[in-house]
């Protein structure tokens, strides 16, 4: 499964983050997200992975604040 397969599953795109948080963490996040939103994420990092999966946990509990 790719990045994007992962969120587009949430309903959430790869400028969600970009709308919906500010500062350099979320920057860092987005950047990640966009540089790696066609990869597999079976091909990543144990850390990486993590990552996406925490970056995607906050955009659900983003998307389902409003």
């Amino acid at each position: 499964m790719s990045t994007k397969e992962l969120f587009e599953k949430e309903h959430i795109d790869s400028d969600f983050i970009e709308r919906k948080f500010d500062g350099s963490y979320w920057e860092s996040c987005a950047k990640f997200i966009n540089e790696n939103w066609n990869r597999e994420i079976e091909s990543m990092s144990a850390k990486q992975a993590a990552w996406l999966t925490r970056i995607l946990y906050d955009c659900v509990e983003k998307r389902i604040e409003g």
